[in-house]
């Protein structure tokens, strides 16, 4: 079985899955490959491009209390990672998600030697209260990339026993040269209860930041701007809701019965059905 054939089966187009359901999926590809040293091989490559497209949130270890998320703009190499809040470089284990092996970020590896370290610690804060305030199981990081400061937000939610899992996921690249912000935001809910309603939309942004840009206060607008951005997505998807329930479901059935006309229980007899009935009944 092929890295890619791998991909097809754990990326199930695009459905939220949570770390049981991985377990899941090992445990079956195991059985039927039959091979543990070439799942090993293929499935831990797969497992990273997996956990960093979700944004996989970790607790950076011997940090207590210090979490980062998994993306491929903090990817140091291979199996390694940085948390720039806490300058730490560490290792993780995809399949047994498992961080080990902390060491003080240095060199190029540290944000704290890059351009804009200042406007991304400064907007890490701004974002903070703004994910705290509004998404209950919510995480952000801020990293600078490639002469870009990137936010990523993501806010999962898991009710397998309940037959639902959803996901919130958002980018935000900041390019404080251009002075131009641009973002993406993905929201994907599964409901799997005696079948299978998936809801995945997308919606991307571009604007230019106005000046002033001092890095304090570069970081409050960027942060308004993602809160407006991001308040009109979310409007955009209730509003999609409404229409659902007051259109797009009531044309899926009758109002009426084909008589245009609602029927009296009180008088059931006469109808042609209800004289049958009384009739079977005599």
């Amino acid at each position: 079985m092929s890295c890619m054939e791998f991909d097809v089966i754990i990326g199930v187009g695009g459905v939220v899955i949570n770390y049981q359901h991985v377990v899941n999926f090992v445990l079956d590809i195991r059985g039927i490959v039959n091979d543990d040293d070439a799942l090993q091989e293929q499935i831990e490559s797969v497992l990273a491009e997996s956990n960093m497209q979700q944004f996989l949130v970790v607790e950076v270890p011997e940090k207590e209390g210090s979490k980062v998320l998994l993306t491929p703009y903090n990817q140091v190499d291979g199996a390694r990672y940085l948390d720039p809040n806490t300058r730490t470089v560490f290792g993780f284990d995809h399949l047994r998600r498992t961080a080990s092996e902390p060491q003080e970020a240095e060199g190029e590896e540290a944000d704290s030697e890059r351009p804009h370290e200042e406007l991304r610690g400064l907007l890490q804060k701004e974002l903070d209260s703004y994910v705290e305030g509004h998404y209950p199981e919510g995480a952000v990081s801020v990293f600078c990339h490639e002469g870009s400061v990137v936010s990523c937000i993501v806010s999962n939610r898991f009710s397998p026993n309940n037959y639902w899992n959803g996901s919130w996921r958002a980018v935000w690249s900041f390019n404080p040269e251009t002075k131009q912000l641009n973002g993406s935001t993905k929201v994907r809910v599964h409901y799997f209860e005696d079948g299978n309603v998936q809801l995945d939309t997308q919606s991307d942004f571009a604007v230019d930041v106005p000046e002033p840009l001092d890095p304090a206060g570069a970081a409050r607008r960027v942060a308004k701007l993602i809160r407006g951005y991001e308040a009109e997505f979310q409007q955009g998807i209730n509003d999609g809701y409404r229409q659902l329930a007051d259109k797009t479901f009531k044309g899926l059935r009758r109002a009426l019965p084909v008589t245009c006309s609602k029927v009296d229980w009180e008088n059931i007899a006469n109808y042609k059905l209800g004289g049958e009935i009384v009739k079977a009944e005599q």
